[in-house]
């Protein structure tokens, strides 16, 4: 510019240069702040404006001048373009870096949703396994406290029926000695007439002996009677455990079917929850894709951005080779003067540095399509090694749900057929005392009465005997005294033992019907406590299958419930997850 003015005027030489060295150091500074080439550029012209200072006023036309000013403004334009393009470029650099940055954070983020998911569907299994035992255990202590309530009703009332069978015996038994006192008075009352009754009591005597030689012969009878029945009870016995094992054949085939059952819907269960936890993997397999797209997107509108930054720095360079054209008219300058010549030497060096700095760009552009390249393939290279990662905590999720799959059906086979075996032994156990203890009581009650009566008419046999001794005494006494009345007393006599044969007839049928009545009594018995045994079973049968019923339902509303929340959970991180995209 001092250049331009001192051609147009002299006079006024010394203060448009100072205002041309402001100017050109207002250009260093603007360009040494913001371009990567400006200050060597800056220092150039200002050395050029100094030496174009020196050069003597010269007269030029009009036309001249315009173009050298215009030449001037356009050189300080390409210098302001060059420091904007390079703060640019920096720019992107920076948000290049940003954006890996951030696809990394988005790697890192996904990976811990991974592990969150992963943890989660562990702690669901635990808590599934938790629920399962929790109930477990309630259901088996509720199953004992029924259990013991059943018992102390059915001991109750054993009890009640054993002590009313006990008030009815002892009834029977006081009505029996009653009946027997009341035919000892009667006997008494006899053998006070036998006493008057000589030979009559002798002939009784002979009587008496063929009556215990036959009552012997009835005892004999009625033990092998009781033999009999002895083993009529044992074959009742033998076919009721015939009963039972047919009844636990039966069981045991309901128990199988029951348990395949069971075993299809657990896997039909397990299947379901694979279906739904693949579901759940593939949703966010997808979000992965999507985000994965999201990221090529932005990387391609910057590499498209670049690209247009490099059309921009072409359409420059072209524009400068038609600056080539004014270098002419710079020559017919240098022509005049050696001074003018140097100056535009300096402007081709300086052009070579432009081209230089141009080569330089081009090579930065290169070098960041490269890199953008490799930073395409290193993400591919990150998504292959992260669905390498996906696919191997599949194959690992699915073989552990194949091992707690064969684990949990191992561990209730064996703690079914544990209950099973348990079960049945403490049903085996109760009825096998509830017989026993039926059996012995039946068995000392009747022994005792057995035995109670065997004593009762020894002890009146050794009375009688003693009697019939002390009465021969007496006899021999009386004979003559007596001998008189035995024609009158014989009628007599013979209706009393015409009577007693019919009361020992009487008590012997009553004793028989008694011992008839208390066998079956016994057989009542037997059957009774049978069918509240198959009762009992079937009640058993009846409850272990709403149990079954009522936990298969409550598993599958526990897993609903776990289910639901899982995709609650998986649906608020995916939220956040967005929310904080957006953000």
């Amino acid at each position: 510019m001092s250049f331009v003015k001192g051609m147009l005027g002299g006079d006024n030489r010394e203060e448009p240069e100072e205002e041309d060295e402001t100017a050109s150091g207002e250009d260093t500074s603007t360009s040494s702040d913001t371009g990567f080439f400006g200050s060597p550029m800056s220092s150039d012209s200002l050395d050029l404006v100094e030496k174009l200072d020196e050069v003597p006023q010269l007269h030029l036309q009009d036309a001249d001048c315009s173009t050298i000013s215009n030449f001037f403004g356009y050189w300080k334009n390409l210098i302001n373009q060059e420091a904007k393009f390079q703060s640019q470029l920096n720019d992107l650099t920076k948000q290049l870096s940003i954006r890996d940055a951030e696809a990394n954070k988005l790697k890192f983020q996904m990976e811990e949703l991974q592990r969150d998911v992963f943890a989660k569907s562990a702690g669901m299994d635990r808590l599934e396994s938790e629920l399962n035992a929790a109930h477990k255990e309630c259901d088996n202590i509720r199953q004992r406290i029924r259990h013991l309530e059943e018992e102390l009703a059915d001991y109750k009332s054993r009890n009640n029926q054993l002590t009313e069978e006990l008030a009815d015996k002892t009834e029977l038994l006081n009505n029996y000695e009653n009946e027997t006192k009341n035919k000892i008075q009667e006997l008494e009352g006899v053998i006070t007439n036998l006493r008057e009754k000589i030979e009559t009591l002798e002939s009784q005597l002979n009587e008496l002996r063929d009556e215990k030689s036959r009552l012997e012969d009835r005892h004999k009878e009625l033990i092998a009677e009781r033999d009999e029945e002895k083993k009529r009870v044992a074959e009742t016995l033998e076919q009721a455990i015939k009963q039972k094992q047919e009844i636990e054949q039966k069981w045991k085939v309901d128990f199988e079917k029951m348990r395949t059952i069971n075993i299809v819907k657990e896997q039909q269960l397990l299947d379901d929850f694979e279906w739904k936890l693949r579901e759940v993997q593939q949703t966010c397999r997808k979000k992965l894709d999507d985000k994965d797209k999201d990221v090529q997107e932005m990387l391609q509108g910057a590499y498209r951005e670049a690209e247009k930054k490099m059309k921009e720095a072409e359409d420059i360079r072209k524009k400068l080779e038609s600056l080539q054209t004014y270098e002419s008219e710079v020559q017919q300058l240098r022509g005049k003067t050696e001074d003018q010549e140097r100056a535009m030497q300096k402007l081709v060096d300086q052009h070579n540095q432009m081209k230089q700095a141009e080569e330089s760009l081009v090579n930065e552009t290169k070098k960041l399509k490269r890199m953008i390249e490799l930073e395409k393939e290193n993400l591919q290279h990150m998504q292959r090694l992260h669905h390498q990662e996906i696919l191997d905590k599949e194959r690992k999720l699915q073989q552990r749900l194949d091992e707690k799959r064969t684990e949990i059906a191992m561990y209730w086979e064996e703690r079914l057929l544990h209950e099973c075996a348990r079960l049945k032994n403490e049903l085996e156990q109760i009825h096998n005392e509830e017989k026993w203890m039926a059996m012995e009581s039946v068995r000392k009650v009747k022994d005792e009465a057995f035995q109670k009566a065997q004593n009762e008419w020894e002890e009146k046999l050794r009375n009688c005997l003693k009697e019939v001794e002390a009465l021969k005494k007496s006899l021999e006494e009386k004979d003559e005294h007596y001998r008189e009345q035995l024609i009158k007393q014989q009628t007599d006599t013979d209706r009393d033992i015409i009577e007693l044969r019919r009361l020992m007839d009487k008590i012997d049928m009553s004793h028989h019907d008694k011992y008839e009545k208390l066998v079956l009594e016994h057989d009542r018995e037997i059957e009774r406590i049978n069918e509240e045994h198959e009762s009992q079973l079937k009640e058993l049968e009846e409850y272990w299958q709403n149990q079954v019923s009522s936990l298969r339902g409550n598993l599958v509303l526990v897993k609903e419930q776990m289910e639901k929340e899982a995709q609650q959970r998986v649906e608020t991180l995916i939220q956040q997850h967005r929310n904080e995209l957006e953000e």
